[in-house]
């Protein structure tokens, strides 16, 4: 049972080329070696952003290469948020609008925290200067999606 192979001459399953795709994802993506994220397609603009932010702080800009999304999962790359909305890392995690530099963007909220004043916090993944963050916002600066 444990000696199935794939297309690869892998174990089953132990083969992030021949891995089922997760739900929201899909299977080719697009990175560049100083990014942090993957994306759909090459027109994202948050994946312009970024490359103008990297300008504009002297960096390269990488050209996109298409990867597998396993891959990208394996390497510690997050899902673009603007790119892959319906994908959630985990069951807990919902979608949502995050305030950033007075504009809503989307987010991901992730966890609900309350703090001793009694307020609540979310824990979010969202956009913001070119860079997709994890941030924790007041509730005053989220919404539903």
């Amino acid at each position: 049972m444990g000696d199935e192979r794939c297309a690869h001459e892998l174990v089953v399953g132990q083969c992030t080329e021949c891995a089922p795709v997760p739900r929201g994802l899909v299977a080719r993506v697009y990175v560049t070696s100083g990014g942090s994220v993957f994306h759909r397609a090459t027109n994202c603009e948050a994946l312009h952003d970024g490359q103008r932010k990297a300008r504009r702080f002297g960096r390269d800009n990488h050209v996109p290469q298409q990867i597998g999304v396993s891959v990208a999962l394996a390497e510690g790359r997050g899902a673009c948020i603007p790119c892959f909305p319906d994908f959630r890392p985990s069951a807990e995690a919902k979608p949502c609008r995050v305030l950033v530099n007075g504009a809503w963007v989307p987010g991901l909220l992730t966890q609900w925290r309350r703090g001793p004043d009694g307020r609540w916090s979310g824990v979010v993944t969202c956009i913001a200067d070119g860079d997709q963050v994890t941030v924790t916002k007041d509730q005053t600066e989220l919404r539903p999606a």
